[in-house]
């Protein structure tokens, strides 16, 4: 099952009820902030994104507002939701809270990560792979941000892994608006999240938070060029 697949998958599962419809608008809506489906700036008009959830406009409404209250979304002059443009020192910003926080997090998978769950890293790098080599901008992203999102949903920090995924909100409009390929390619044998999953493999936490920190300092140097000052 691709990527895509488990989005339309999730789009025939939705609960019944106000309050549960609600939820799972939010959840839709955040998962793709958070696999670049929208850029900084973007607006989303309601009726045309309950539309896509096949949802009415009620509880699509309700979950805008709780993004907005997590600043992942904002309001324009119309009171139309709009994903934030992200200026350099944002992302820098956002971007080293994400470096701390998501090394503690492969410090931790490192301690107790089991092989499927390497499985599954190892299929979402592969992702990547296919992506990058088809020249897929939009596909690298979303490759990229399911290998993050794996890496904290295996931690034992939820805690954590909850701040991780809400920066991710903000992270995610980024890699779309780069429309472009980073500067390495993922087959790369020197690449980091290959460095890592060698690192999951030895359970070794030092190796994984230093996989990530090379990561993170790549990314930078590939997307901090591109915005705005």
């Amino acid at each position: 099952m691709t990527l895509q697949d488990e989005d339309l998958t999730a789009l025939t599962d939705r609960p019944a009820g106000r309050g549960a419809l609600a939820a799972f608008a939010y959840q839709q809506i955040r998962e793709r902030l958070i696999h670049s489906h929208y850029r900084g700036g973007e607006r989303l008009v309601l009726r045309p994104l309950a539309a896509s959830l096949k949802l009415s406009p009620t509880p699509v409404r309700e979950a805008l507002l709780r993004l907005v209250s997590e600043q992942a979304l904002e309001l324009d002059e119309r009171n139309t939701a709009r994903v934030p443009a992200i200026s350099r020192a944002i992302f820098v910003e956002i971007h080293a809270l994400r470096a701390d926080i998501e090394e503690r997090l492969a410090r931790n998978v490192a301690e107790h990560i089991k092989p499927e769950q390497i499985a599954v890293l190892e299929e979402c790098h592969n992702a990547f792979i296919r992506a990058y080599e088809a020249e897929d901008s939009h596909g690298t992203a979303v490759a990229n941000a399911a290998f993050h999102s794996a890496v904290a949903d295996f931690s034992t920090l939820t805690l954590t892994a909850g701040f991780m995924h809400g920066l991710w909100t903000r992270i995610g409009p980024i890699y779309a608006a780069a429309n472009g390929l980073p500067d390495i390619s993922p087959a790369d044998p020197n690449h980091p999240h290959l460095k890592l999953l060698e690192a999951f493999r030895l359970h070794d936490a030092t190796k994984a938070a230093e996989a990530m920190r090379r990561d993170f300092a790549q990314a930078q140097s590939w997307l901090e060029p591109l915005l705005p000052s």
